[in-house]
């Protein structure tokens, strides 16, 4: 039997990825390919692949991760540990509640679901979808000898104020894209009103660089989820700029800079709490795993 640490690996690297094509996807301006109907007859669905949607692919990715997810609670249920049984079961259902906002994405776009609702979905099937990778990274986290830190209150924050860079990021471009307007900010935001969620944005984004950057460089030993901390925490300033002037240009295919600067978010908001998570509670599970 493939090793619990080995299952959890693939499983979170699978809802990454799926991560990354529905950033793809909402790139490109590819999210409406196959109209409301979802999950699409097989052969319809491979047929707009062939032809280059990548809506399809993320379909079908997110069937792969499900499957995943399954297989690592199934070995979590045989191995009858407390915190391991939570973690995958957490990770399962956030997979879950991803894939049906997913669902009332589709009906955002076809008009179905109606402001002010509808503003709300992008933010929460974000959110969700960093909350399905980032328990299954835990538990990955948890049955291996993983690094920790010196500084965890700073990876802490880092964490936080990414997350809410990430669910503030998927609110602009989501209303953007509903409202059907580019983006009329300047990169200094003004303290408006009509402005606030890219203030916030912009503050918290920053904040989670700095912190990430910051915490790396303090400690002596770094391991795996420490360079996925700095390598997200320096990519997402330079795709934060591609990102914004593809969305002012066309904040329906802003471009494939979507994409990697989602991606990147949540890498570091997951890399980070993981080590925070780690240093905070400490232990590793040291039965056959």
């Amino acid at each position: 039997m493939i090793p619990l640490r080995v299952s959890a690996r693939y499983a979170f690297f699978s809802a990454l990825a799926t991560s990354f094509i529905g950033g793809l996807t909402a790139g490109l301006g590819q999210g409406f390919d196959l109209g409301t109907e979802w999950p699409g007859p097989v052969l319809t669905l491979f047929l707009k692949a062939v032809s280059g949607s990548f809506e399809p692919i993320h379909r079908f990715l997110t069937v792969l991760t499900s499957f995943l997810y399954i297989a690592v609670v199934v070995q979590a249920v045989r191995l009858r540990v407390k915190r391991i049984l939570l973690l995958a079961g957490l990770a399962l259902a956030f997979l879950f509640a991803t894939a049906m906002t997913g669902r009332a994405v589709l009906l955002v776009l076809g008009g179905e679901i109606k402001p002010p609702l509808a503003f709300a979905v992008y933010p929460l099937n974000n959110s969700l979808a960093l909350s399905a990778a980032l328990t299954m990274a835990l538990l990955w986290a948890y049955v291996t000898p993983q690094g920790t830190s010196a500084r965890p209150t700073l990876f802490r924050g880092a964490a936080v104020w990414g997350f809410v860079a990430s669910a503030t990021g998927a609110y602009i471009l989501g209303y953007h894209k509903i409202v059907k307007e580019p983006l009329q900010y300047s990169l200094i935001p003004s303290l408006s009103f009509e402005e606030l969620p890219w203030a916030l944005h912009l503050a918290a984004g920053f904040l989670a660089t700095l912190l990430a950057v910051v915490a790396v460089a303090l400690d002596s030993r770094r391991g795996f989820w420490h360079w996925a901390a700095l390598l997200s925490a320096l990519a997402q300033p330079a795709t934060g700029i591609f990102m914004f002037f593809g969305a002012s240009a066309d904040p329906w295919a802003p471009g494939i800079q979507t994409a990697f600067h989602a991606a990147f978010a949540h890498l570091l908001v997951i890399s980070a709490f993981v080590i925070y998570a780690k240093s905070r509670f400490g232990g590793r599970w040291t039965s056959p795993t």
